[in-house]
């Protein structure tokens, strides 16, 4: 059997990382995939142990996904299946600059399938045409456009996945995120309003099959759900948990930072008013979705000694 080239990007961040480590669970990944860990420093800590711990099936690749084009020169053209591809706000370089050129250098390079992770806003349906005010949400927004409209110009060229995580249960790790994450909702968030979570292992999860099987996944835009919770059952669920009292900045202190931080004022707006609306219950059916109980006990550092 010879095995598929997958272009992972952001291999050693969180999302990519996620999708490495379900890649190579499933079953044969040793024969059925290699993995092409694209990386800005393949010199770095987390880079080199990645490589190291798969020798064979994970290979280092340096590059920059907003230019793309000495990613794909040095390959021959068609000899990578797949693309995995993350955006992230950092930098000054915009998510849709991050994400366009790469898909388009995938194409031209002979990519057949494309998984491109964006944001949930409001429902599989509405989300193609609400774009919502925040910043962030609408560049995936155009980044999304792009990929479903340039699939059906260049018809039977490629194929695409999209998955919309909603917020990450990762961002009540242990640190200054979680205090402040708390805060921020207490101050915007009215107290009977729940927020949809996701754990980032699952949204690898999700990449990696719609990665494995690409026909089964074309054309399927989806919304990345394991809970709904308001604040006061995350508090009650963490101590459940833990033990511990979930870490919150005063709510005095969560507004301050809405207030200097527009568009973190204009996400948590968008919690209250509209919301996230992907389909739990569905997603539950197509793999084992970890609720924000099983996410602290088997993913958070705040249960590994």
């Amino acid at each position: 059997m010879t095995s598929q080239n997958i272009l992972v990007v952001g291999a050693t961040g969180q999302q990519g990382g996620a999708v490495v480590r379900a890649l190579l669970n499933l079953p044969q990944a040793s024969t059925r995939f290699h993995i092409l860990a694209l990386t800005r420093n393949a010199q770095s800590e987390k880079a080199k142990a990645l490589a190291e711990a798969h020798k064979g099936t994970v290979e280092l690749v340096e590059g920059d996904n907003a230019k793309p084009k000495p990613i794909f020169e040095s390959r021959p053209k068609g000899s990578i299946a797949s693309v995995f591809i993350v955006t992230t706000m950092s930098g000054n370089v915009s998510e849709e600059q991050q994400a366009i050129p790469l898909i388009d250098a995938a194409v031209d390079h002979g990519v057949k399938h494309i998984v491109f992770t964006s944001v949930e806003r409001g429902g599989d349906e509405k989300s193609w045409t609400n774009p919502t005010k925040v910043k962030h949400f609408v560049t995936k927004h155009n980044v999304e456009l792009h990929l479903r409209d340039k699939a059906e110009k260049e018809r039977g060229k490629f194929t695409w996945t999209i998955l919309r995580p909603v917020a990450f249960m990762d961002n009540f790790e242990p640190g200054m995120m979680c205090t402040m994450f708390t805060a921020m909702m207490a101050a915007a968030m009215s107290p009977e309003r729940k927020l949809q979570l996701v754990s980032v292992r699952d949204i690898g999860l999700f990449a990696a099959k719609a990665l494995s099987e690409p026909a089964k996944w074309s054309g399927k835009a989806i919304g990345l759900a394991g809970d709904e919770l308001t604040l006061a059952e995350l508090r009650e669920k963490f101590t459940k948990v833990t033990g511990q009292k979930l870490p919150e900045a005063w709510t005095t202190v969560g507004r301050a930072a809405l207030w200097a931080m527009k568009e973190m004022r204009d996400m948590l707006e968008f919690f209250e008013k509209e919301g996230y609306g992907a389909d739990i219950e569905a997603r539950k059916k197509e793999a084992p979705m970890q609720d924000f109980e099983t996410w602290l006990r088997e993913e958070s550092k705040w249960m590994k000694k």
